[in-house]
């Protein structure tokens, strides 16, 4: 299958004093449509770095990245990046109707059908009749599920998702987790997702690339065959799950830099 997003030695560079920090080194691997991939490493080892050169937004000092076999310079049509503070990511003047539309610029939609695909996106995650509802009128997990919708309103192949659930409570995280495994299957889109939460990682991915310390690299791809469909407590008492989440864990844990805490 031809890949939709793919990089090649990647690396990243940023100026420093005295010397430069190596933050990412020979990055490669590929994303197939529809694929579902995790990325987890140690805390501070460029996860998110990782993300902004792969979405355009922040140029390699090597390596190269594609989508749809063309070059990423910029933000590319067909990516969309749904962050974690969404207190940020959303403008508090505008409605959760009039967040969602800004997603639709780039399809020449007229406003009428503009309107009519965000209330129906937003009514997908969970918030029919807070259309009119600004920001700061909503919780922080409903906030964040504006933020999903707006993404899938760009009809985008393909989702970044940089640990866009740290933010909000556990039993949120969970309904969201499920929210967007099963949305991400509805709109046939590739997911890729920065996170810290190994479970997370492990629950909804269909393959986790686990990353070292700086400079980053990866350390291993783990495969995962948990089926389409996923239980927040079944799938998380497979055999197979528990064996990757501890296939994980023991590579982040030995990844950790010197004189990191238990």
């Amino acid at each position: 299958m031809t890949a939709l997003l793919e990089a090649g030695g990647l690396a990243k560079v940023f100026p420093g004093r005295p010397d430069p920090v190596e933050i990412l080194r020979d990055i490669s691997f590929a994303v197939a449509p529809e694929e579902f991939v995790s990325i987890v490493g140690p805390s501070g080892c460029g996860k998110t770095t990782l993300l902004m050169c792969l979405a355009g937004l922040l140029p390699p000092s090597s390596g190269w990245v594609r989508f749809r076999g063309q070059p990423v310079t910029d933000p590319p049509r067909g990516v969309s990046v749904v962050f974690q503070d969404y207190s940020r990511s959303l403008l508090p003047w505008k409605s959760a109707r009039e967040n969602v539309t800004l997603g639709m610029r780039r399809l020449g939609l007229g406003r009428a059908a503009a309107r009519d695909r965000a209330e129906a996106l937003l009514a997908e995650v969970g918030l029919a009749g807070f259309e009119g509802h600004f920001p700061w009128q909503l919780s922080g997990g409903m906030q964040q599920r504006v933020a999903i919708a707006r993404a899938l309103a760009a009809e985008s192949a393909l989702l970044l998702l940089d640990e866009p659930l740290a933010a909000v409570d556990a039993q949120t995280r969970a309904d969201l987790q499920d929210l967007l495994r099963g949305l991400a299957r509805k709109f046939r889109q590739a997911c890729l997702l920065v996170t810290h939460d190994v479970d997370e990682a492990v629950y909804m991915a269909d393959r986790v690339l686990v990353l070292s310390r700086r400079p980053t690299r990866i350390l291993r791809e783990v495969p995962l065959a948990l089926g389409a469909e996923r239980d927040q407590i079944d799938t998380r008492e497979r055999p197979d799950y528990l064996a990757a989440r501890h296939e994980i864990l023991t590579l982040i844990r030995a990844a950790r830099p010197e004189g990191a805490g238990a």
